[in-house]
């Protein structure tokens, strides 16, 4: 096999900041995806070029846009992301995969799309953010490259940033189809420019709060539990902000390593440690002259988050392994769901930099506090997932109605789609829903307490006895909640009836929450 080197071109840093560059101002997947081709192509020459996206959802893969170089008309547009493909082995172990010989590799009825098109060669690497596989990348060649580690190891280098990329501009093609349906027409004033959905009054100065500080070029603190929205918040006052032509970066700081956080966050040089073969950027500099935000910020070690605070206090970063200081003009918003008070007693949170960050808080309330924003959100949702997943649509009685309203929602807003979600399953095969199915759904005894055994699922007799435990914290409900859905479960935290689909929630992100409360599996 000849050189390893890839024998022309610019840096990957060079590609990845063009990357960013593009997907900073609108744009649509064909225009991102033959910028990322032609950019590729001035590196080393390949025969295909694709990209898949994943829904865990409906464990469906489908064309992030048209492949680019020889076609493969057996395959579908949209497919079962199966571990006997090559993006179903990636997407389920997140892992790369090489294969030198396609004809071997395969069993005579798989070949057939990529071999009988002549492609012989085939890489695919993860899109990975925040640990949530979303999608995948695939280059193939009619002939192995003599540098097939160098394309290889150029693909580790770059595919998170197309990860990153991709992630933005589908986030930017949801914010675009909310102007279209529910703004354009002005016809629901419940729905929010931005894509909030309220009636409650708590809401709706948490956004005048928002679109003033959003106008600002100061930090903000937003608080608020598991599922009320902080990302989404985050992204409207940026989206508001005069940075709304930069770049939005989210990181979920649980979801990442502590052992690689530095690097992901401020970068590395070459040689920096061992594997660095390269040197990379990191997500703070991607969000040059944009927005970071800092989603669970009180879960890093304090030395991470004294690294952070020098960022805020100086506008100025290092890379890993570099001695140069680097200007940022970066704007960061934080997020957190614990009591900031108890988390500083506790040496979790730095004082100094809870100070910075709190120039300006916002809170969101739960769920539980705002009954009034549960129909609309109900309403919203039905419509939503019934028209994504081709299911007819429900009609939520009064008793329903009252059982979703009168529930404590410790997973929130992310909880309660979820929870209608299998509603609407139940329903279609069932052809009926009732008071049972909720508490199916739920199965916990915080939702029955909530729901007399009764034909109805009203009773008014007592309405005192909400929880089995008033004297219990949010904590103790959080904990029990987890356990009885795992029980559930029998287990099974990932997959679509894992205890992380159930409670609305990323696997690393319940799986945190676990270790936090002490929680066995």
């Amino acid at each position: 096999m000849a050189s390893k080197k890839l024998s022309r071109g610019v840096s990957t840093e060079v590609i990845i900041r063009e990357l960013v560059r593009r997907v900073s101002s609108p744009v649509s997947r064909s225009s991102f995806f033959q910028s990322l081709s032609r950019l590729i192509q001035q590196q080393f020459s390949f025969d295909r070029l694709c990209i898949n996206l994943y829904d865990p959802n409906s464990e469906l893969i489908s064309f992030f846009t048209a492949a680019e170089g020889t076609v493969v008309n057996a395959l579908s547009p949209t497919r079962k992301a199966e571990k006997s493909t090559v993006a179903g082995h990636v997407i389920s172990t997140k892992k790369p995969v090489i294969i030198t010989d396609l004809a071997q590799y395969f069993s005579e009825e798989l070949q057939n799309p990529l071999t009988e098109s002549g492609l012989t060669t085939t890489m695919a690497f993860p899109l990975i953010i925040n640990d949530d596989i979303i999608g995948t990348i695939h280059c193939s060649f009619v002939q192995e490259p003599d540098n097939l580690y160098a394309i290889m190891e150029f693909f580790l280098d770059i595919a998170p940033y197309i990860a990153i990329c991709i992630g933005a501009l589908i986030a930017s093609e949801q914010k675009e189809r909310w102007v279209a349906t529910n703004i354009a027409s002005h016809s629901d004033p419940k729905i929010s420019q931005e894509g909030f959905i309220y009636e409650s009054a708590k809401i709706r100065q948490v956004m005048k709060t928002a679109d003033r500080v959003a106008r600002l070029e100061i930090p903000v603190l937003i608080l608020g539990e598991t599922g009320t929205g902080k990302s989404l918040l985050a992204n409207i006052i940026h989206s508001i902000s005069k940075r709304h032509n930069n770049t939005f970066v989210h990181v979920n700081c649980p979801a990442i390593a502590e052992s690689l956080f530095e690097s992901e966050l401020f970068g590395h040089a070459k040689g920096a440690f061992t594997g660095a073969l390269s040197s990379r950027v990191g997500r703070l500099e991607l969000a040059q002259k944009g927005t970071l935000f800092l989603d669970e910020i009180a879960e890093l070690s304090l030395e991470m988050q004294s690294k952070i605070l020098h960022v805020l206090d100086y506008q100025s970063f290092q890379r890993v392994g570099e001695s140069s200081s680097i200007p940022v003009q970066t704007r960061i918003i934080a997020a957190t769901n614990i009591n900031v008070d108890k988390a500083i007693r506790q040496d979790k949170l730095r004082k100094d930099l809870y100070y910075r960050l709190s120039t300006y808080i916002i809170e969101i309330p739960p769920l539980r506090e705002r009954p009034e924003d549960i129909p609309v959100l109900s309403n919203y949702f039905i419509n939503e997932l019934s028209t994504s997943q081709g299911l007819p649509k429900i009609n939520l009685s009064d008793e329903l109605m009252h059982a979703l309203i009168n529930y404590y929602w410790p997973g929130n807003i992310r909880e309660l789609k979820n929870v209608l979600n299998q509603l609407l399953v139940k329903n279609f095969i069932a052809n009926k829903i009732d008071c049972n199915d909720i508490k199916e759904v739920m199965s916990m005894d915080t939702m029955n307490s909530r729901i007399p055994e009764k034909n109805n699922c009203t009773d008014d007799s007592d309405n005192s006895g909400n929880i089995d435990d008033v004297s219990m914290s949010l904590q103790e409900v959080e904990k029990r909640h987890i356990k009885e859905v795992l029980h559930f479960t029998k287990g099974v935290i990932s997959g679509p009836k894992g205890a992380a689909t159930l409670l609305g929630l990323p696997r690393s992100t319940l799986q945190h929450r676990m270790r936090k409360l002490g929680i066995t599996n």
